[in-house]
């Protein structure tokens, strides 16, 4: 990857073939910033822009791309589990809405609202210590191993979303349509719970979209099986009344929870990044402000 600065004419050409470039609109016209991905008005605002915003875009954009190929992993592959039992025909549990609100809805509005406002690290925290860019530069946030671990957590969660009610509702009357809303809603409070374990600085905004878009899956459940024209009319409310049903939905997600958990707690602890020291210094200096400062907290 290439970067180019400049701030005439001249660098034009430069810009173009450089994979970001920077304009400065300085005295020279505006020709550079005309051609560039970015523009500023000085030279001094490169810093912000790299250590700052260029750190936070690359965190953010990371977790997104892998968080979306998980989430999306996990539904698909409970659906697949479902086709082994019913010999690949065209039949499906979940219904052709819940399907499409999975992505639209259901999961959609708090990966866009984590993806702008969550941040690993504070404005000062990154122009005081600049090594803290490196995280980037080493491919931190965003290879291969994390793809691999993140579609491994895929497969089991889909494996605990799909076979603890399996096995617990193979002997009962529930119907297929019932089983269906389970493994919709276990799904989507699993990937969300998984989010918002990652999220590192929460606010009322993400408290709203994380917890609301569960509430409102629920709500969507109710108002699909209450239309008597589509498949599974009055499928919720033949199992969300019984208390296994909510039984079950606090096993799988601890059980789905339990290996991600274990794998943050043991690389934070004992093989802590860069990233994870200075949050650590974040904290550190929050507590003594609190300590010695008690004015300011």
């Amino acid at each position: 990857m290439t970067l180019a600065i400049g701030d005439g004419a001249n660098d034009v050409s430069m810009i173009q073939m450089a994979d970001v470039g920077v304009g400065i609109n300085g005295q020279e016209g505006g020709q550079a910033v005309m051609a560039s991905d970015f523009s500023m008005g000085q030279f001094r605002f490169l810093v912000p822009l790299l250590l700052v915003h260029g750190h936070w875009n690359y965190q953010r954009m990371g977790y997104m791309i892998l968080y979306n190929f998980y989430k999306n992993a996990t539904f698909v592959l409970v659906l697949f589990w479902y086709v082994l039992y019913t010999s690949f025909t065209l039949t499906t549990a979940i219904t052709e809405w819940s399907s499409l609100l999975y992505t639209v809805l259901y999961t959609s509005l708090p990966t866009i609202v984590v993806g702008i406002l969550d941040k690993d690290l504070s404005k000062s925290t990154l122009l005081a210590y600049p090594k803290l860019y490196g995280s980037g530069q080493r491919n931190e946030k965003y290879n291969l191993n994390l793809f691999v671990l993140n579609m491994l957590e895929a497969l089991w969660q889909s494996l605990v979303v799909f076979y603890i009610p399996y096995f617990a509702y193979r002997q009962s009357t529930i119907g297929m349509s019932s089983l269906g809303d389970l493994w919709a809603l276990a799904s989507v409070i699993v990937v969300n719970m998984q989010l918002a374990m990652d999220i590192i600085r929460w606010n009322w905004i993400i408290h709203v979209f994380v917890w609301g878009t569960i509430a409102a899956t629920v709500i969507c459940l109710f108002v699909i099986d209450s239309i008597w024209v589509l498949p599974g009319y009055g499928a919720i409310y033949h199992i969300m009344g019984q208390g296994l049903f909510w039984l079950l939905l606090l096993i799988i997600v601890v059980t789905a929870m339990v290996p991600h958990f274990a794998i943050k707690a043991f690389s934070e602890h004992f093989v802590p990044s860069d990233i994870q020291i200075g949050r650590e210094i974040e904290k550190f200096e929050a507590l003594n402000q609190c300590v010695y400062g008690p004015f300011i907290c």
